[in-house]
C-alpha cells in the first residue's frame, strides 16, 4: 500500500498533458497499474476505480461538479474497501484531480464519533450512493443554469457541497499543501517504487567500471591520460553529440523524469541520466569543475567511474524521493551536478574541519574550495529555485530539496565529517594502544 500519491501524480500529469484515452476505464486502469510497478497489491481496486462512471464524470467536470462527483465516489468506495485501501484510493483522487478534503474526518480521540461530508450524505434518509449521486446532478445543474437555481424542492447544492479549493489559496490547494514530516518507518515503502531503477543503475555501475578498466589498460594507460580528464571529456562529448535536433530529443527521453521514475519499463533512465545534462550551461560548468578537481587525481579510471556513477545514482534517488514526498511534479534530472556537489562539499567540509585552506590549482593560481562553493552554488540556485513549469506547485525550498546538487553537497559534507572523525579516532588509538 502507500501508492496513492504516486498514482495521483501520474494521473495529474496525464490530465495536464491532455493524454488521450483517459475516458476509457479499461485503458486508464491499465496505465495506473503500470505505475504501480512491482507492487500489485492495489491493482484490483485501481482497475475497479478506473471503470466507475463517477470517476469519468469527475474527469470531464470541474469545480463544484467535480467535487460532488468525487464525494459520491468516495461514499461508494467506503462501502466496498477496507480503510487502508480506501486511504490510497482517496489520496489518488485528491492528488490526481486537485480536490482536497475527500477523506472523511475523524472525531477527536479517534473514537469514530465524528463524521465528514460523506457520512452526512449517507445519513440523509436514503441510500448513501443515491443521495450523493443526486447531489452530483444538482451541482451539475447549478453549474449549467446559474447560482440562483434550486434543486430538489429548493435546497441549494452549496449547502451540501463545500466549494472547490482555489489555486490562489495556498492553504487549500491540495498540491501545494504542507505535507507531514517524513516518517522514517515508512522510508522503505517510499523507496520501493524506485527499487527497479536503483537496482539496474547499481548493476550497470559495475559493468561501466569494468569497461572503464578494460579501456584504461588497453588504450589510455600507455598514453598516461588522467582518469578525471577522460571522465570530463566523455561527458562533454555526449552533451555535444546530443545538440542536433533528433539527438536532442533522444537526450530529453534519456533524462530521469519524476512522474515516470517509478515505472519499471523506464528503469534504464537511471543508467542514462548521470551522463546527460538538461542544460548545456550546466554541462559546461560541471565539465570544467571535474577537470579542475579530478584532473590531478591518482585514481584509476575504473575507480573514478564507479565512484562517479554511484554518487550520482544516490543523489538522483534522494532527489526523486524528496520530490515524491513533497508532491512536486515536472521534475527532470540528469548530469554530474550531484557528483560535483559532493566533491565541492567534501573539500569545503575538510577545509573547515581542519581549519586550513584547500584549493585547486590552475597554473600558478589556486582557487580555494569556498570560492567554488560560492560560485557554483549561486549558479545552481539560479537554475533550481525559479519555477521551471507553470504547473509546478512547489516552493523554492522544496525545489532545492528535490535537486541532486543539494544532496551531493550534503553527502560531501557528511563524508568530510566521517573522514575527519576517523583521523581523530586513529590518532587517539595510536596514543592509547591499550
Amino acid at each position: 500500500m502507500g501508492s496513492g500519491r504516486s498514482l495521483g501524480l501520474a494521473l495529474a500529469g496525464w490530465l495536464e498533458a491532455g493524454s488521450p484515452g483517459l475516458d476509457n476505464g479499461v485503458a486508464l486502469g491499465n496505465r495506473l497499474v503500470d505505475v504501480l510497478g512491482a507492487d500489485q497489491s492495489l491493482a484490483g481496486p485501481v482497475r475497479d476505480l478506473a471503470r466507475r462512471p463517477l470517476l469519468r464524470q469527475a474527469l470531464v467536470g470541474s469545480g463544484t461538479a467535480r467535487r460532488a462527483a468525487l464525494t459520491a465516489l468516495v461514499v461508494d468506495l467506503r462501502g466496498t474497501y477496507a480503510p487502508a485501501v480506501l486511504a490510497d484510493l482517496v489520496e489518488l483522487l485528491e492528488v490526481g484531480l486537485g480536490v482536497g478534503g475527500l477523506a472523511p474526518s475523524e472525531a477527536a480521540g479517534g473514537n469514530g464519533g465524528g463524521f465528514g461530508l460523506a457520512d452526512g450524505l449517507r445519513s440523509a434518509g436514503e441510500p448513501g450512493t443515491a443521495a450523493a449521486g443526486r447531489v452530483a446532478v444538482s451541482a451539475q445543474l447549478l453549474q449549467e443554469q446559474g447560482p440562483g437555481v434550486q434543486a430538489g424542492g429548493g435546497a441549494q447544492p452549496e449547502a451540501l457541497v463545500s466549494p472547490a479549493p482555489s489555486p490562489a489559496d495556498p492553504q487549500r490547494a491540495p498540491l501545494a499543501r504542507r505535507l507531514p514530516p517524513l516518517d522514517w518507518r515508512n522510508l522503505g515503502r517510499d523507496l520501493r517504487p524506485l527499487g527497479p531503477g536503483l537496482a539496474l543503475g547499481a548493476a550497470m555501475a559495475l559493468v561501466l567500471a569494468w569497461l572503464a578498466g578494460v579501456l584504461d589498460r588497453e588504450l589510455l594507460a600507455p598514453r598516461q591520460w588522467p582518469a578525471g580528464l577522460v571522465l570530463a571529456l566523455t561527458l562533454a562529448a555526449l552533451q555535444i553529440a546530443t545538440l542536433p535536433g533528433p539527438l536532442r530529443l533522444l537526450r530529453r527521453s534519456a533524462l530521469l523524469d519524476q512522474e515516470e521514475s517509478a515505472q519499471p519499463r523506464l528503469a534504464w533512465r537511471w543508467v542514462s541520466a548521470p551522463w546527460l545534462h538538461r542544460r548545456n550551461g550546466e554541462a559546461l560548468l560541471n565539465v570544467l569543475l571535474l577537470l579542475l578537481i579530478l584532473g590531478p587525481t591518482p585514481l584509476a579510471l575504473d575507480q573514478v567511474v564507479m565512484r562517479y556513477t554511484l554518487t550520482t545514482l544516490a543523489c538522483l534517488a534522494l532527489a526523486a524521493l524528496a520530490a515524491r514526498r513533497q508532491g512536486l511534479r515536472h521534475q527532470s534530472w540528469g548530469g554530474a551536478s550531484g557528483a560535483v556537489g559532493a566533491l565541492v562539499g567534501l573539500a569545503v567540509g575538510l577545509s573547515l574541519l581542519r581549519w586550513r585552506v584547500i584549493g585547486f590549482a590552475i597554473g600558478e593560481i589556486t582557487i580555494p574550495a569556498w570560492v567554488l562553493l560560492v560560485v557554483v552554488g549561486s549558479l545552481q540556485l539560479a537554475w533550481i529555485l525559479p519555477r521551471a513549469h507553470p504547473g509546478d506547485p512547489g516552493r523554492p525550498g522544496q525545489r532545492l530539496l528535490a535537486s541532486p546538487w543539494w544532496w551531493g553537497l550534503m553527502l560531501g559534507l557528511g563524508w568530510a565529517v566521517v573522514s575527519w572523525a576517523s583521523v581523530l579516532v586513529q590518532g587517539w588509538l595510536r596514543h592509547h594502544p591499550s
